[in-house]
């Protein structure tokens, strides 16, 4: 685990009132972020705790480099202004790229609340990416994406790899058959995969497996989601670990449709010899082969066909198990991504002095 390879870890608690549940008291809260510059997402991970923190800690222990995961972390960098030390931001999946596609999927008066929303993350952006020395991405198609609003700040991409568990999970998974899809809902893209999962692709897997279970797992899902966890579906929020999940499911689905970036769902799903069902988004930049490694699916009527054949069909489990755990033994190998980024750390440490092993502080 990423925590028990640290020399020092500290977990700043969100308040409540920071992210604040139920519709409307979101909604203001959202607006009251838009009119600080932040889009919602930045706005529920606001917290003048952590900044506090940050700003102090950077202080007593002086890292050699800081490193910001995720694009709505990017706002606390001003909280370094007096640091002198290198800043790297890690955009898993730049936030402008899936907001513009949301806007282009949206009807109606919504669709001027995600046009709202669009111009907030290309503000932001602007505003936070010239504070870091260097921006990583994962894909290919985010380097455009990045650079638009990054300036001169440079953009590297460094294919994005997981850790393999020891063992390979189940391959068949436990009975009655799960279709498991696990997603972070504060990002958008995550919440449409689930909800086009549970809402349309699922009741027509259901009809033909009347048995079939959905199972939604991903931290801080809001009542959009929430709504989703009726009869065969549940959603579980949160939780410590997912391999158990993992381990009984007897699908996992990959049903995204925006954004960019390589997906560790889908890496983790192959990684732990799962049988997968992807889209072509969700499976983009990762380089396994379809219907050797997973099986792809572009449409809905594709999607449900897939779930409902791997559901079925005991043997064409394991068979995509089997091949997906060998494929990710030899080709996601942790080491190349940890050399892409040491390669990044020396070239912004000062002449003569490599920071690879050194001190970090991890945003």
């Amino acid at each position: 685990m990423f925590v028990e390879r640290c020399q020092h870890v500290e977990e700043i608690q969100i308040s409540d009132s920071a992210s604040p549940r139920g519709q409307w008291s979101r909604r203001a809260h959202w607006t009251l972020g838009l009119l600080r510059g932040l889009p919602p997402w930045a706005a529920d991970c606001r917290s003048p705790q952590y900044e506090e923190r940050l700003r102090a800690l950077a202080a007593e222990w002086r890292p050699d480099l800081v490193e910001f995961h995720l694009q709505v972390m990017a706002q606390y960098a001003s909280a370094l202004e007096d640091c002198p030390t290198p800043r790297i931001l890690v955009d898993y999946d730049p936030p402008s790229a899936w907001a513009a596609e949301l806007v282009r999927e949206t009807v109606g008066i919504r669709r001027l609340g995600r046009r709202v929303e669009l111009a907030a993350w290309r503000r932001y952006e602007r505003a936070t990416r010239k504070r870091f020395d260097a921006i990583v991405v994962f894909a290919e198609r985010d380097v455009a994406a990045v650079a638009s609003t990054a300036g001169s700040v440079p953009v590297v991409r460094i294919p994005l790899t997981v850790e393999l568990p020891e063992e390979p999970y189940d391959p068949l998974g436990e009975s009655p058959p799960a279709v498991l899809f696990v997603g972070g809902f504060g990002h958008p893209p995550n919440v449409d995969a689930a909800r086009w999962l549970a809402g349309s692709i699922f009741p027509r897997v259901l009809e033909r497996t009347p048995d079939a279970r959905l199972e939604l797992v991903g931290d801080r899902p809001g009542e959009d989601v929430q709504r989703l966890g009726a009869g065969a579906v549940t959603v579980h929020g949160s939780v410590p670990d997912v391999s158990p999940y993992l381990n009984r499911a007897a699908v996992v689905a990959a049903p995204i449709r925006l954004g960019g970036s390589m997906r560790g769902k889908v890496l983790e799903a192959l990684g732990g010899g799962k049988a997968l069902v992807a889209t072509p988004r969700a499976a983009e930049g990762v380089g396994a082969v379809p219907d050797e490694h997973f099986v792809l699916a572009s449409t809905e009527d594709e999607f449900v066909d897939a779930l409902t054949m791997l559901l079925h069909d005991v043997e064409r489990r394991r068979e995509l198990a089997s091949s997906a755990r060998a494929w990710a033994v030899e080709n996601l190998s942790v080491q190349r991504s940890v050399e892409g980024f040491e390669r990044l750390y020396d070239s912004l440490s000062p002449p003569g002095a490599a920071v690879s092993g050194a001190p970090r502080t991890t945003a």
